[in-house]
């Protein structure tokens, strides 16, 4: 059994990625048992430009930064080291989402692994705590393991991970939480607008690397009310319902209108946009309530910031005298 965990820099620029900065993993034999081996690669940065709160606090970010290895180096000398191995373990989902992110965006294949297993998850059955996700530091501190090590070091955490397993037992492994069925809402729907206007034509957006930047692109968060030509403003996209998300924007003159914004993927990878406003039909307005239930996606580039309060009265004389 592979122990691994991960260190990334969650970036927030059009580039949704979380970029690997560090692979640690240790082998076991199985729960509980002695280290046989250990794996280290730091893996240098090249996506963001600046590190998140994340990252910035990791011990050794600077060894990442320092390193001359990529990411697809990197996880040749991963996979290499893992050999034969079927099970892959971790402390949570989220390193195997993010390894699967990584692959995919410098379009390598992901590994392989006969078994993932969540040993967080079995470690909050085991305690009793399904409903509650405990963090590594935590499981630690329950389980009195000495702490010799600083945690948020991919190979430290992976350690205390293996060492943690010994209190996890083969029936946790395979404990699954029942699936919460969801409750299905009714949002309720914008009374668009009735005025007629002719077919708009639509606009192109991008090319962008990441899907989202699509979707915060201001040519699509500003189409123009198809009557008088003034731009609206999309603060946040519902879908996906195929390959299309909808928002509603309104016009102060002429009322509720949909927008509609195609997205399809390059064969390089990267992603362009359309963006029309279509004439409401009942068969547009089945689709935005399967797009409302669907979700919303926030467009980072509409957060609206708070104005500095500016004075336009008089202001009151400045006292130069002496007190008498």
């Amino acid at each position: 059994m592979i122990v691994f965990d991960l260190e990334w820099n969650r970036g927030y620029d059009t580039r949704s990625l979380d970029e690997i900065l560090q692979i640690g993993a240790v082998r076991i034999a199985g729960l509980g048992q002695p280290v046989l081996d250990t794996f280290n690669v730091y893996i240098r940065p090249c996506v963001h430009k600046k590190f998140g709160p994340g990252a910035k606090g990791l011990p050794d970010l600077q060894r990442s930064v320092d390193s001359a290895t990529d990411f697809s180096q990197g996880l040749s000398l991963f996979l290499e080291w893992c050999g034969g191995e079927r099970e892959l373990a971790a402390w949570g989902g989220d390193d195997f989402k993010a390894l699967r992110q990584n692959c995919a965006y410098w379009k390598l294949p992901a590994p392989a692994f006969q078994r993932e297993i969540d040993l967080q998850r079995a470690f909050g059955h085991v305690m009793g705590e399904d409903s509650r996700q405990i963090s590594l530091q935590s499981a630690i501190e329950t389980c009195g393991i000495p702490m010799r090590d600083t945690l948020h070091n991919a190979l430290h955490d992976a350690m205390y991970t293996a060492a943690v397993s010994a209190w996890i037992t083969e029936e946790a492994l395979a404990y699954r939480p029942p699936r919460k069925k969801k409750r299905r809402e009714r949002h309720r729907m914008p009374k668009f607008s009735a005025e007629q206007f002719p077919a708009q034509p639509k606009r192109r957006i991008g090319p962008y690397p990441a899907m989202q930047a699509v979707l915060n692109d201001k040519r699509a968060r500003q189409p123009q009310c198809p009557v008088c030509g003034r731009e609206l403003c999309v603060h946040r996209w519902s879908g996906p319902v195929g390959r299309c998300y909808y928002a509603a924007a309104g016009c102060k003159e002429h009322g509720q209108f949909l927008c509609r914004l195609t997205l399809a993927q390059l064969e390089n990878g990267e992603w362009r946009g359309r963006i029309s406003v279509p004439a409401i039909t009942p068969e547009l307005e089945r689709a935005y309530q399967r797009a409302l239930e669907a979700g919303t996606v926030n467009c980072t580039g509409s957060i609206r910031r708070k104005k500095k309060r500016r004075w336009y009265g008089s202001r009151p004389a400045r006292q130069t005298g002496t007190a008498s």
